[in-house]
């Protein structure tokens, strides 16, 4: 079996050479280095997804009731139109996009599925977002007054277990801004061997925390992540 010949047929030459850097060129220990951070890419998209579901469903009811809170506006802030500002100013290309695959996924429910070609819900469009779209709404991304002002008026109470000054929601934030970076890496399968990994599942918990206490417990039940930096190649090198 020639190692380098495989690994470099199905990585490519340029995502390959990385590991060998990190191995010194021995191709065996390349080989042991990539196998183990596909486990970690895997376990670690695992853990955000706790994150990016317990901010998405905090989230979303706090913001239905500051929409219907403003004058001539309602609960669904998803709706054509529906979204009071600054939500609509924040997410006015994120919202069309989730409606938008919110009906695609709609029309695409294979034949016999009781929802093909259901009319498209709330919930369908929220499924839809991206994870940035929520990080928008509270990470200053250069237009921090209206994240300062959704936070004063709103999006404090999706985070009841941390505080409500702007500081907090700036630190809250970076971390979320953090998770959003961390989770595309990880779906564009980039090489994550830079990546602290404990800090990260650290950062993950502290975040879930802000939102219930006992949501860390959950996710770090089954998690790998743990194991695997101990079990990290490059300890026994």
């Amino acid at each position: 079996m020639d190692v380098q010949r495989d690994l470099e047929s199905l990585l490519g030459a340029a995502r390959l050479r990385g590991y060998l850097i990190a191995s010194a060129g021995d191709e065996a220990r390349a080989r042991d280095l990539y196998l183990w951070a596909t486990q970690v890419s895997g376990a670690l998209h695992a853990q955000l997804s706790f994150v990016e579901i317990a901010v998405r469903n905090a989230v979303d009811p706090v913001l239905a009731d500051w929409n219907a809170a403003q004058p001539g506006y309602a609960r669904d802030w998803t709706a054509q139109h529906g979204a009071a500002n600054p939500v609509y100013g924040l997410l006015k290309r994120s919202l069309p996009d989730a409606r938008r695959f919110a009906l695609q996924e709609s029309q695409r429910r294979p034949k016999g599925h009781p929802r093909r070609d259901a009319p498209v819900t709330h919930d369908d469009i929220v499924a839809q977002l991206m994870f940035g779209a929520w990080v928008k709404l509270i990470h200053d991304t250069g237009g921090g007054h209206r994240q300062r002002d959704l936070w004063r008026d709103a999006l404090h109470e999706a985070f009841p277990f941390t505080g409500s000054s702007d500081e907090d929601r700036l630190r809250l934030g970076a971390q979320l801004e953090s998770m959003r970076r961390l989770r595309n890496r990880v779906a564009h399968h980039d090489n994550l061997l830079g990546v602290n990994v404990r800090a990260r599942m650290n950062e993950s918990l502290s975040l879930l925390a802000k939102i219930n206490p006992d949501f860390p417990t959950l996710a770090a039940a089954q998690s790998p992540l743990r194991r695997l930096v101990r079990e990290d190649p490059r300890r026994l090198w």
